[in-house]
This record gives structure tokens, C-alpha cells and sequence, in this order.
């Protein structure tokens, strides 16, 4: 792949630099509790929690991402570019999406009911996004395939196969 002209690797550092100070600042916004609302018919009274959760998690994916560009930053090619524009987004999706399977009990991790401990699994759910994925992976696997204890292979089908 051809490697990212100078104007690029700006660009990029610029939108990472914009999505951590965003995300700092909109956890302080959401954190203050003077942001009452609703945008696109959501209200956000109701949803700040998740909402603090999602900046952190973009927070720490975003710190990685930083952190990856700086290590990086003379082999840096195009290919590169989705990943470092869907990183923060993902992460905030997914940071969200972990603190729902810990509160449902899906996932168990012994951690307090605090907000500044569901915060902090949220941001260490955006730094370590790829290991957060391949424990998602498991846990689906581990619910979709179970253990083959009827012989259909844990297909659904009563046929073996």
C-alpha cells in the first residue's frame, strides 16, 4: 500500500486529538448534570449514564489509537486509515455494550457498583477493543455452540450431521 502523504498522518492525528478532548469534555458535560435535553427525541436525562460510558470507552480507544500513531508513524499506509477513523466510534459502542452484559450478569467481573468503576471498565474496554473482542467472540461461541450434548453438534437441527 502506498504510504500516507505528511497532510494525511495530520489529518488523522487531528481527528484523534478532536475525538479525545471531545470525549474529556462531554464526560465532564455529562458528569456536571446541566446537560438536560433531548436531541433526535432522545432524552438524555435517561441516558447520560451510557452515554459517559461510550466517551470512555472512545477516550481509551482513542488513547490507544494515539498511541499507536506515534509508534507507527513512519510505516503508516492506507490501509490503515478505517482503522483509525471506526477506532473511536467502536469503541464507544462497545464500551456501552460491556457494561450492559456486566449489569445483565452475562459477563461477571467483581467490580462495585460505582460510577467511576463502570467508567473504568468502560476505558478499558476502548483501550484493549481487540481483546474485548475475541472474549465477545468466545462468549458467543460459548452461547450459540454450547457443548454437544444431543449430537446435532449444537446446530439446532435434530438431523446429525
Amino acid at each position: 500500500m502506498n504510504p500516507i502523504h505528511r497532510l494525511g498522518k495530520q489529518a488523522i492525528f487531528v481527528y484523534l486529538l478532536i475525538w479525545f478532548v471531545g470525549s474529556l469534555w462531554m464526560m465532564a458535560v455529562l458528569g456536571s448534570s446541566n446537560f438536560q435535553g433531548k436531541l433526535l427525541g432522545v432524552d438524555f436525562a435517561l441516558y447520560h449514564e451510557y452515554t459517559s460510558f461510550g466517551f470512555a470507552g472512545a477516550l481509551g480507544g482513542t488513547l490507544y489509537g494515539l498511541r499507536m500513531f506515534h509508534e507507527h508513524y513512519q510505516e503508516l499506509t492506507t490501509q490503515w486509515i478505517y482503522w483509525y477513523l471506526m477506532r473511536p466510534i467502536l469503541c464507544f459502542g462497545s464500551a456501552i455494550i460491556t457494561i450492559i452484559l456486566f449489569e445483565s450478569g452475562i459477563m461477571l467481573l467483581q467490580v462495585g457498583d460505582s460510577m467511576s468503576a463502570r467508567i473504568s471498565i468502560a476505558f478499558l474496554t476502548g483501550y484493549g477493543y481487540g481483546k474485548f473482542m475475541e472474549k465477545l467472540r468466545d462468549l458467543t461461541t460459548t452461547f450459540f455452540n454450547g457443548k454437544n450434548t444431543n449430537g446435532n453438534g449444537g446446530n439446532g437441527s435434530d438431523t446429525p450431521k
